[in-house]
């Protein structure tokens, strides 16, 4: 209890009031007997029979008006030393409750001063941590979750290889490695995002013709698109040369490639635009289709949510792609984004001319 911060304040308080009061009666005491004695010598009295008197009334009345101002200073020190202690143990449990993982107790607002600011701070980290923990908890989910399907295929088809159920025929084995592929991918995507998130890889800049890189993506995928029946054409502006990263570019419009093909309807054509808006380059991927509803739009860049609810991987996805176009971005100083109108949904990611990002990319 007498180590507590209210009571040395208030220690250091009667510290100073009693510091103070020395020097005040000392000076006041020199200064009352020289006046006394050139009052008495001024008028010819003789000082000895009233100079004990006098000072023992001086010393009676600064004691006392020391004893009320004192008594008043300490009332008044108290609530304000109170005012300041208690919001400060408050804050104390929060930071040991947070310490414990309760990150649902908030704190009340003391004012607009540096205490009440700090008292929101701490609700904002509480918050924030809150936040945080819930998705920690949803993406164990979503990971065991997708995880969980094609292990359970593979166990089911090798058994049923080992027990001699099944024959071992090119079609199994076929499936077999496309779940091993989806495994793989998926720990891929899960590495990659973690390595973001650590900040501890570099992007490798360099000079990028965004235009030439589009030309070779729709090489890459005219043919599997042909293939299945969709379109895929290009529209890029006369483009600056962008300071990037590649690999990464590539990457994130491979993702939104992918998206687009996924969600597209039977048949229809899939865009890939590259302009100048606002003093960076934008690339953005169209496709006819459903749509995404409002709701949906705002979130569609968080890591494995989908607004296709059922989570079939043929419609759906693994939720992982558009999170990682939107951590490439950001890596190189740009932003994510997407519209949905008229039968056509959008998605886009910005590039600045030059890259002014948080330097990361994984080392190869």
């Amino acid at each position: 209890m007498r180590d507590s911060l209210l009571w040395r304040l208030l220690g250091a308080q009667w510290l100073v009031i009693a510091i103070a009061v020395a020097i005040s009666g000392a000076a006041l005491s020199h200064q009352v007997a020289h006046t006394f004695m050139a009052i008495m010598v001024r008028y010819h009295v003789d000082p000895t029979t009233f100079e004990a008197e006098f000072r023992a009334a001086g010393i009676r009345i600064l004691l006392v008006s020391s004893l009320v101002a004192a008594a008043i200073a300490m009332l008044l020190g108290w609530v304000l030393v109170t005012r300041i202690v208690r919001p400060l143990e408050q804050m104390m449990v929060l930071a040991e409750r947070i310490a414990m993982g309760d990150y649902a107790r908030r704190l009340e607002r003391h004012g607009r001063d540096e205490i009440g600011r700090l008292a929101e701070s701490l609700n904002q980290m509480a918050a924030s941590l809150q936040r945080t923990e819930a998705f920690r908890r949803e993406l164990v989910a979503n990971v065991a979750h997708e995880l969980r399907t094609p292990l359970s295929t593979l166990q089911g088809y090798l058994e049923a290889l080992r027990d001699g159920v099944a024959p071992p025929s090119p079609e199994t084995l076929a499936m077999l490695h496309d779940e091993v592929i989806r495994l793989a991918r998926l720990v891929g995507d899960l590495h990659q995002l973690s390595q973001f998130d650590a900040r501890v890889s570099r992007l490798e800049v360099a000079p990028v013709d965004l235009g030439a890189l589009v030309e070779r993506l729709v090489a890459v995928y005219g043919p599997e698109f042909a293939q299945r029946g969709f379109a895929l054409s290009q529209a890029c502006d006369d483009l600056p040369v962008v300071e990037a990263d590649a690999d990464l570019v590539s990457q994130a419009l491979r993702n939104l490639v992918d998206n687009a093909l996924r969600y597209a309807s039977p048949g229809s054509a899939v865009a890939i635009a590259a302009r100048l808006v606002n003093g960076s380059v934008r690339l953005e991927v169209s496709n006819p289709g459903e749509g995404i509803a409002p709701e949906d739009l705002p979130r569609i860049f968080e890591r494995f949510y989908r607004g296709e609810k059922s989570r079939s991987r043929e419609t759906g996805g693994a939720g992982i792609g558009l999170a990682i176009v939107q951590e490439i971005a950001r890596a190189h100083g740009g932003e994510t984004g997407a519209s949905s109108a008229g039968g056509v949904t959008t998605v886009w990611f910005s590039l600045p001319l030059r890259a002014r990002a948080v330097r990361v990319r994984t080392a190869r």
